[in-house]
């Protein structure tokens, strides 16, 4: 059996602002004293190795992790987030602009044979979130941190539940349930071929 914990990276200014982030986004004030929380929370909690996305903000909580722990980091594009278009990272969402370009994504996500640039739709989310999960299952350790995003993170859960052929209709019940917040553990158990979520977003380390 293998126990696996999904943390969403601590709290950026992009975050705070509620705008689309860069890859090189970096942890906010609030996000370096959240990440120093949850390493704390991890110093009692066995993990053989530490998988992080190779975002900057995943990967900073990763190293404060790695830190407490003393395990080396192992960074993987499976578990970066869902990737907007270049046009709109680091903009406002609220900008009219971005807005009217969220809207596009919105209608054409699950449309395999459009898309609005360079941005990962429903099917690309889906295909990474399928090997990462693979990669994770054929792993030899038995404890395994990830530290990965919110919106990888749902489809993460959808796979999990659904299958790898799991539908846009499924995603997007699951993606309005659920909401994981920065440095909340999610905590998944592997056994005979088959996930099974423990615990869901777990905060207790931030008070």
């Amino acid at each position: 059996m293998k126990i696996i914990y999904f943390v969403r990276h601590g709290s950026t200014a992009g975050n705070e602002s509620d705008a689309y982030q860069l890859h090189t986004t970096a942890l906010s004030e609030k996000g370096l004293a959240q990440a120093a929380l949850v390493a704390v929370r991890f110093k009692n909690i066995a993990v053989d190795v530490i998988i992080s996305s190779d975002m900057t903000r995943a990967a900073q909580t990763a190293d404060c992790i790695a830190q407490a722990v003393g395990r080396l980091v192992v960074h993987s594009q499976f578990f970066h987030e869902i990737l907007r278009p270049s046009v709109v990272r680091g903009k406002l969402k609220t900008d009219p602009e971005v807005r009217q370009i969220t809207e596009h994504l919105i209608r054409s996500f699950a449309d395999h044979t459009h898309r609005h640039s360079d941005e990962e739709n429903f099917f690309d989310l889906r295909r990474r979130a399928v090997a990462g999960l693979d990669v994770l299952a054929k792993r030899p350790e038995e404890n395994i941190l990830v530290v990965t995003h919110g919106t990888i993170l749902k489809m993460l859960m959808a796979v999990m539940i659904d299958g790898e052929n799991t539908s846009p209709e499924f995603f997007w019940k699951l993606d309005r349930f659920l909401s994981p917040s920065n440095v909340g553990i999610t905590t998944c158990l592997f056994q005979d071929g088959a996930w099974r979520l423990v615990v869901w977003n777990d905060q207790a380390h931030l008070g």
